[in-house]
């Protein structure tokens, strides 16, 4: 056994207990003040000095070892999903309606766990190295919050990584890939207005759900002819309200979705397509719409640099490569924007567990702790070899 597996052998137990109580006690993004209260009491020493910020919440601490090194950053979220879990664990969730369902628990957990272990390899780090306790991924809005946090405790990176769970991969593996890791995403919310009137005499008004129905009609167009094929892009939508009885031509219809490409083109292409279709057609139409687009969050396009780093100094038992992009989005994106960087999956797939096989965000999923001390082995191993 490598010195590395010894040291997590010997803290895994303490890491698990701190990951039970931390999946019981989920919190929503920006609300997660007793996470960052446990995190600070229990990893608090003279080895890593840790910034409180400015909402309270989230933390960021630095282990500085050779001016002359260069500066990267691990990067885990802690926020929560307003899901009611249905897991049957002995350690679901004990705030109603609040659930660690995309694993982010795990993803903390890793980060404590390295943060626990890595003052017995100071002499092996041949980086500086700033650890990042995330809020408010699931909003998109907590990596542009610690960027400024970065910014104003004058806190300068040169490479980041992070990890997220992934049920496709069997647990105990570390999942890479260059390039595209996940997509790009952005919501749309369409409301089109007009008088209203009888079912009878549709000539006498704009009908709003019908032109809603073209709109969206439309709107799959945009994947199938006028993007281009060899850049993947999806248009869902999720929801829409129209109307409220059979006779009466409603006077609003309100829809709305989310779009996802690997490429900024394809989704700045998707949002120019819908505004001007939208635009014409109720202008032609005599009605009235309003159009936002929020919620955006650009691609992961990991670093090749950073990946063959991180997989060359781990076993080829460990990674595993990943053979397809995901068309999920995340808000590590944000830092890849400056900062050369990449995310690596942890396999969360237990064989015999059919739950641990359900998509993120399901109220059934379950995660396997194997992964922790996988993904706890990769970044020592990274920093260190």
């Amino acid at each position: 056994m490598s010195n590395i597996k010894s040291l997590i052998e010997n803290e895994i137990e303490d890491i698990i207990e701190f990951r039970r109580e931390m999946h019981e006690n989920p919190e929503l993004s920006f609300k997660e003040f007793l996470t960052t209260e446990k995190l600070k009491a229990k990893l608090t020493n003279d080895f890593i000095k840790f910034h409180e910020l400015s909402e309270n919440t989230g933390l960021i601490g630095i282990i500085k070892k050779d001016p002359s090194y260069k500066t990267v950053a691990i990067r885990a979220d802690i926020d929560a999903l307003p899901i009611t879990e249905s897991t049957g664990l002995t350690f679901s969730s004990k705030n109603e309606g609040i659930m660690h369902a995309c694993g982010h628990d795990i993803h903390t957990s890793i980060l404590y766990g390295y943060c626990k272990i890595i003052a017995k390899l100071y002499d092996e780090l041949k980086y500086n190295i700033v650890v990042i306790f995330q809020p408010a991924e699931e909003t998109m809005q907590g990596a542009k919050y610690i960027m400024k946090e970065l910014e104003r405790l004058n806190i300068q990176l040169d490479e980041i990584v992070t990890y997220h769970t992934w049920p496709y991969l069997s647990e105990g593996k570390v999942g890479f890939r260059k390039g595209d890791m996940m997509a790009g995403a952005m919501n749309f919310h369409i409301n089109i207005k007009a008088s209203g009137g009888h079912a009878a005499h549709p000539h006498t008004t704009a009908d709003p759900i019908f032109l809603s129905s073209d709109i969206i009609g439309f709107i799959q167009s945009i994947v199938s002819r006028y993007n281009n094929p060899v850049n993947p892009l999806v248009i869902t939508v999720g929801t829409i309200q129209g109307g409220e009885k059979t006779n009466v031509i409603s006077d609003s219809c309100k829809f709305s979705g989310t779009i996802r490409s690997f490429s900024k083109d394809s989704l700045e292409l998707a949002e120019r397509l819908i505004t001007e279709y939208i635009k014409n057609i109720t202008k032609m139409s005599d009605a009235e719409c309003t159009i936002d687009f929020d919620n955006y969050c650009p691609p992961v396009i990991n670093n090749y640099d950073t990946v063959d780093k991180f997989v060359k100094s781990n076993s080829e038992e460990l990674m595993e490569e990943l053979l397809q992009p995901s068309m999920g989005s995340e808000d590590f994106a944000f830092y890849l924007e400056d900062i050369q960087g990449a995310l690596f999956r942890v396999g969360t797939q237990i064989a015999a567990e059919d739950k641990s096989r359900l998509p993120l965000h399901n109220s059934k999923i379950i995660f396997s702790e194997k992964a922790i001390a996988a993904g706890i082995e990769g970044m020592l191993n990274f920093t260190t070899k």
